[in-house]
Order: structure tokens, then sequence, then C-alpha cells
């Protein structure tokens, strides 16, 4: 128990400092709570945009060598290594994880700690069950049972949707452990329509140097470039909108950009698909775009979903993990099956041709968002729950 006036001192960990979704949330917490109340840092692995952003925000940061997504044993025992130093040295009330990887190494970094007799209180947040990724059954019931011993160690786990909280109560003994709270997002101070889409013509022309405007309708899409984004899915639904006058923005970087890019040089949309690469502060260029896309494998929850319907756009997404629960098929977008292209271009199609179906989506998007996601309740019951542990 806190001596009364005693800060809270919470150590956020995460596995990434880019940013993306699980990104937004830690910094979206950390920069909001009592500073008179919380002794706040953040540990991360890498340099990105993350740590620029909260050492300008004033919150203290430390890096985890070795840290990366991808997995290897010698890196594995060295972050674990680092993560358990970092621990000792700090000696927070709460340590609360963030991510699947860091979930089970910082879980049992703080188990550990109990043989210095140091016993902090251990939160994760599960931003995504990995078990749900597209890989083949080994490896995601081997994923589960990672997932599960992350669930063990910690005190309590916080879920951000209800498609996440059904999957939590698989976990066996583990059910008083599930913690859920309705995600929460602050909104993004939107640019007007015409100053975004100047903005980000000009940032394109200076990576490509020549480029012409983007005329016709713009679809965005905001998603890092990795396998589980589905976005090879969406340039090849791209390749089956022939008449239409569109172009589709992808904003964002990652591990298959050569591989997109090639794919759109073979399917010769050079002049219909853009990657744009990482642009920081995405969500303020969102009225830029007349649809959103999301052709997500996997999502846990879709931040930038929220975010689009803080822009008031109409969506197209794959009805897969928390999608559903934000977008309402047939009222705020046209949900589609994972995988699937045709379902992809038969969506656009629909939202391309009848601007009234726009616009009545984008206003039903804006409403549904605006009533059920509020950062304010999702940091009151988070604080609510720091304050119940301690």
């Amino acid at each position: 128990m806190l001596e009364s006036n005693k800060k809270i001192k919470i150590l956020y960990v995460i596995t990434k400092s880019n940013w993306g979704g699980a990104q937004r949330y830690v910094y979206d917490i950390a920069t909001s709570l009592d500073k008179e109340m919380f002794d706040i840092a953040v540990a991360a692995g890498g340099g990105g945009i993350l740590i620029e952003k909260l050492n300008s925000a004033g919150i203290r940061t430390m890096p985890i060598p070795f840290l990366q997504r991808n997995i290897g044993a010698i890196k594995e025992f060295l972050s674990l290594y680092e993560i358990f130093k970092i621990f000792k040295s700090e000696r927070p009330d709460i340590i609360h994880l963030n991510s699947s990887k860091i979930g089970g190494l910082g879980a049992v970094a703080a188990f550990s700690l109990r043989a210095y007799k140091l016993r902090p209180k251990i939160i994760f947040t599960a931003h995504g069950w990995g078990f749900n990724e597209d890989r083949p059954y080994i490896a995601r019931l081997i994923i589960f049972l990672a997932q599960w011993v992350t669930v063990i160690f910690c005190h309590k786990i916080i879920v951000l949707s209800r498609a996440m909280y059904s999957q939590a109560m698989y976990f066996p003994f583990s059910r008083n452990k599930i913690f859920f709270t309705e995600q929460g997002l602050r909104p993004a101070e939107l640019m007007p329509k015409k100053e975004a889409k100047k903005e980000l013509t000009s940032a394109f022309n200076k990576t490509n140097p020549g480029h012409k405007e983007f005329p016709g309708l713009w679809v965005g899409c905001v998603a890092e470039l990795t396998k589980n984004k589905g976005v090879a899915y969406l340039i090849e639904a791209a390749s089956k909108l022939a008449g239409r006058d569109f172009r589709l923005l992808i904003l964002g970087s990652g591990e298959d950009q050569e591989k997109l890019l090639l794919q759109i040089s073979d399917l010769q949309l050079q002049d219909k698909v853009f990657l744009f690469g990482f642009v920081p502060d995405a969500a303020k260029y969102l009225k830029a775009f007349d649809i959103f896309v999301l052709p997500s494998v996997t999502e846990a929850l879709g931040y930038v979903l929220i975010e689009a319907g803080h822009a008031g756009l109409p969506v197209a997404a794959t009805k897969t993990g928390g999608i559903p629960w934000i977008i309402k098929d047939g009222e705020s977008g046209i949900l589609v099956p994972t995988k699937n292209p045709e379902a992809i271009a038969e969506a656009l199609k629909k939202l391309l041709d009848d601007d009234g179906l726009r616009k009545r989506m984008g206003k039903k998007n804006r409403e549904l968002i605006s009533q059920k996601f509020s950062f304010e309740k999702m940091l009151k019951e988070t604080v609510a729950l720091y304050q119940k542990l301690i």
C-alpha cells in the first residue's frame, strides 16, 4: 500500500517505438495522466517517433536494447536481461505492458523481481491476440499458449474490444483477470479538405519529383505495409475497378513496401495506386479522402477507423476482429470478407458510384463514433484500475 502523499510510479513498456495503434494508446494515456498523482516513464524498443513525441511532451523515456518484433533466440535473451535491469532500476509500482512480444518478456522479467523482494503490479493491454494472425495451426497454438503464460503472470489484462474480450475468456483459470474498457481515442485536429489534399500532393511530389496532381475521387488507406494489413488484396481490388475515376492513396511504411510496389507495377496501376510511405500525423489529413478503406486480415480493433469516423468518412473494411464493433455494416460502411479482392472491389464500386451513399454513410459514421468511443471514459476507467491495484 502506498503512502497517501506518494505518487504512483508507472512504467509503460512497448515493443516498438514507431507510430501505430498501440503506440498511440501509450502516448495518449501517458500524456493525459495527472502528474500530481502519477510518476510516468516509458520504455520501448528502437528510437522512433513515439520516443520523439513523448520527449516533446516531457515524458521520460528509455530504450530497450536488442528489442525487435522478429524473434531470435539470442536477442530474446538479451532483451529479457535488459528489460529486467530497467525494472530493477526503476522499481515502478505498476508495469503496464503493451503488445504481444513485450507482454511475454515483460511479464517474466517483472515476475522475476520477486527474487529481490520487489512486487510491482503487472498489467498487460492486449492490442491484438497473436494467435489470430495468418499462420499455420501449430504456430497459432504455440502463440496461444505463450499468451496464456503472459496472462498467468499478469495481475490484469486490459482488452479494448468485445471481440478480444470474448477470445480472452478461452484462457483457462484467467477470467477474473480480464478487464474490458471501450477503446477511446482523442480526436485529431483535422485539416480542411482542400488544404489536406494540397499538402498530401505536395508531400508526395517531394519524394516523387515531376508527378502530376491526383484527379478523381480519393480512396484512402492508412496502414502499416505488413501481411496482416492485407494491402496486397486492396491493390488487387483496385485493378478490378476499370472505368472509374479514382486514385488509391496508401499512407504507411513497412516490410512489404517493395513487394507492393512490384505488385502495382505488374498490374500496371502506377497511375491509380500510390504508396506515400510513412506520413507523420496522418490522421490530420483524413478529410482529403472521399472514401476510407481498411483491408486487414486480422485487426484487434482498428484505431484508424475511429479516426476515419471522426473525419466523417464512409468506410469499406474487412469483417474481422473488432472492426464490426466500429463499423455498422450497411449504415456507416460496408464490411467484406478478408482476403477477398473481389468483395473489396464491389464495396468500393458501390461507394464510388453513389455520392448520396457516401454522404449518408459518412454522416452516420461520425455520429456512431462520437457516441461510442470516448477517450475520457477509457482514461477514467484505466486510472481507477491503477488505483484499485495499488
